[in-house]
């Protein structure tokens, strides 16, 4: 199975509060060219979800878009969620919705790919970044980095 792992675009640094800042302009650009850049593996995701803020939200939707695909809000895919928690609901999904696309924050995105693949801190996860990662079961140390693509 696929599990496509991505962070949020660049953000506004400023807002009501953490959940309402917005993508900027740079933030747009940055995820547009990723979705471009690996366009023939992201049209293979058949899910997405997205952390209710913002700037997660407005992310996965130019996903979404360019692949003629829905996003799913998950709260579960807060900055500060832990990565059990989220191991355990990815133990719970059917295998009919992968691959699958998750699209969260730091320190989460970070924390769950370096787990899955038993990398310490190798892998940075800076703003729009996107792991593809492999893997029978997702669980620590079970998952094969396939690629890490950063913004252009």
């Amino acid at each position: 199975m696929l599990l496509f792992v991505m962070r949020h675009g660049h953000a506004e640094p400023f807002s009501k509060s953490d959940e309402t800042r917005a993508l900027t302009d740079e933030g747009r650009e940055e995820v547009a060219a990723i979705c471009k850049e690996r366009a023939s593996e992201l049209a293979q995701v058949k899910t997405i979800w997205a952390s209710p803020f913002v700037r997660t939200r407005q992310t996965a939707k130019i996903v979404a878009q360019t692949f003629g695909r829905e996003v799913e809000v998950q709260e579960l895919l807060t900055g500060d969620t832990s990565v059990s928690v989220l191991l355990d609901a990815l133990a719970e999904v059917d295998e009919s919705v992968f691959p699958l696309m998750l699209v969260s924050h730091q320190p989460l995105v970070g924390s769950l790919v370096n787990g899955l693949c038993g990398s310490g801190d190798e892998h940075p996860m800076g703003t729009a970044s996107l792991a593809c990662l492999r893997a029978d079961v997702w669980a620590r140390d079970c998952a094969e980095l396939e690629w890490l693509q950063h913004k252009p």
